[in-house]
């Protein structure tokens, strides 16, 4: 047995149900919900309120949400809950990418209710763990403390006291965070659902924000912005049918890679470039990144994957509550700030921004692959390279281990080591094997097989089955 092999084992499980996600604590906050009774949107709404407490610089409940789920009595839909753009834009206010003048309307509050709404449990038995880890604390790892580390400049401009180093001292690995204020908000949402921030918490988040020169209001957080609509499906022979998320998300633009390039003799980086520059040249091309991914299957059929973020590659904005809450910057990272007014993604009061977060499913026959990896705009060729491994036969487990390449915002090709171009490559330069900080999820459901999971290994994601 290799040293791959004994990865895979280490990523991959099996079970009549199966959850996925970013960090340990959230995969075993949805094992537990299935331990109640619940089912696969229990699982998954359990694991991503952990998640706001153990990577609350990547999402949280001021952040957006896009969920893929198929219930077990119906067909695939989606849940787009990104907030759209504030209403002083149409009084003359500019955006900026950063800081009090990028922060955007929450759609995690509503896209999490309306989740809510296929689960079996109570919210106040789903957001219970995520409560007592803020209590109690989750230990610092390298990851969250790389992120810290990489946000040290734009938290000194923005949030020079945030409760995230403590008396002004970084924090050291295995050391305990401590966020009893994100607990409190969440025990907040569990009794308010999608009014989180209609209230007295909007009320002193609208403050903060204005205190430091921002326009957002409260009136601005008065909105639903949970949008349920069916997937988009693109055939793409023998049989096989991937299903996307639909725009704003970059859903049509991973079908459209797809369509191009599901053969493996396709110069998948070329197509990934050129759809690039058509995205650009459209006004639909956003940046964001500061994202999280959780999958879950259950053994009544449903599935689901929920992609959400707050925006910027980490902590969002810039700004940080005394809570810990991170506020988002979709406005400012979404819209295209440069574009003209008639254009599609130029600011504008009441429109949703383009966003990277997309989530996709491959449907063939009685088999079905469902997955999502964070990566701002290295979402869309991440997943094309996974998808396009499935493909080709690859499981869940080598899916999301295989060496892959990425594309950054300069449209600088990286590579790990192994991965294979073809006599056709670009230029690029290569990099260590699982140096690009992906978090690719997958699972698989199988007709009268356990369920199959997998989680990337770059990252610290996690998979768990139960029987």
């Amino acid at each position: 047995m290799d040293s791959l092999e004994r990865l895979n084992q280490t990523i991959a499980s099996t079970g009549a149900k199966v959850v996925t996600s970013a960090h340990p604590a959230a995969t075993a906050a949805g094992v537990a919900a299935y331990a109640q009774g619940g089912n696969a949107f229990d699982a998954a709404l359990a694991a991503c309120f952990m998640e706001t407490v153990a990577l609350p610089m990547k999402c949280g409940l001021a952040g957006d949400l896009v969920a893929l789920y198929r219930r077990a009595d119906g067909g695939f839909e989606t849940i787009v809950s990104v907030g759209p753009g504030p209403q002083a834009l149409a009084q003359g206010a500019v955006l900026e990418r950063l800081g009090p003048r990028s922060v955007g309307i929450p759609g995690a509050p509503d896209g999490y209710a309306t989740l809510h709404g296929m689960a079996e449990l109570p919210l106040s038995k789903l957001v219970a763990p995520a409560i007592k880890a803020a209590e109690l604390g989750l230990p610092w790892s390298w990851v969250a403390l790389s992120y810290l580390d990489e946000a040290e400049e734009l938290l000194g401009r923005y949030s020079p006291h945030h409760p995230y180093c403590p008396h002004g001292r970084r924090p050291q690995l295995g050391d305990l965070r401590r966020l009893p204020g994100l607990g409190q908000l969440l025990a907040a949402f569990a009794d308010l659902g999608a009014d989180l921030f209609t209230g007295e918490h909007g009320k002193r988040l609208v403050a903060e924000v204005q205190s430091r020169g921002g326009f957002l209001t409260l009136a601005d957080l008065s909105g639903r912005p949970a949008r349920r609509m069916p997937a988009e499906s693109l055939a793409l022979g023998d049989g096989i049918d991937l299903l996307v998320t639909p725009g704003p998300t970059a859903g049509p633009r991973l079908a459209e890679v797809m369509r191009q390039g599901a053969n493996a003799d396709a110069d998948l980086v070329g197509i990934v470039r050129a759809e690039r520059q058509q995205a650009r040249a459209r006004n639909r091309e956003a940046l964001d990144e500061g994202t999280s991914v959780v999958t879950a299957a259950d053994d009544q059929g449903n599935a689901v994957v929920v992609v959400h973020s707050n925006s910027f590659p980490r902590f969002g904005s810039g700004l940080v509550l005394e809570s810990g809450l991170v506020l988002n910057n979709r406005p400012g990272r979404g819209f295209d700030l440069a574009a003209p007014p008639y254009a599609r993604n130029a600011p504008a009061a009441g429109r949703v921004p383009q966003t990277t977060l997309h989530a996709w499913a491959l449907r063939h026959g009685e088999t079905l692959c469902l997955g999502a990896t964070p990566g701002g705009v290295n979402q869309l060729p991440w997943n094309a390279q996974t998808i396009r491994d499935l493909l080709a036969g690859a499981s869940p487990a080598q899916a999301v281990s295989n060496p892959r390449w990425a594309l950054d915002e300069k449209d600088e090709l990286t590579a790990e080591q192994g991965v294979q171009f073809g006599t056709d490559a670009a230029p690029h330069r290569a990099v260590q094997r699982f140096a690009h900080r992906s978090v690719q999820q997958v699972i698989a459901m199988r007709a009268g097989l356990p369920h199959l999971a997998a989680a990337d290994p770059r990252s610290g994601a996690s998979a768990l089955g139960v029987y």
